[in-house]
């Protein structure tokens, strides 16, 4: 199974309005790297939560000090081939229900 899914790296200070706009544009899966991991707020939270909501895709944050909580609707990994895993895992879980 091939998995869908853009790569994306988030500049260090990219405002909120620029961000909302770039991630808008996609409809797949998204694997997420931040060149500064700890621009991380609760305003991405909030972003990436709705993204999954409405475009029922995958978002995989790639981390090595964020981790997985109930309140997030996405994941973190701290390497590509796990995010790739996960979003194989989810697309599978998707197509189940």
């Amino acid at each position: 199974m091939s998995i869908n899914y853009n790569s994306l790296i988030i500049k260090k200070g990219l405002d909120t309005e620029n961000l909302k706009n770039l991630i808008s544009k996609f409809s797949t899966n998204l694997i997420i790297e931040f060149e500064d991991s700890n621009d991380f707020n609760l305003f991405h939270e909030n972003t990436f939560n709705s993204y999954v909501n409405l475009k029922n895709k995958s978002i995989v944050i790639l981390s090595h000090k964020l981790t997985n909580s109930d309140k997030y609707k996405f994941s973190f990994s701290p390497t590509v081939q796990e995010a790739k895993d996960i979003i194989q895992i989810e697309e599978i879980q998707r197509e189940i229900d």
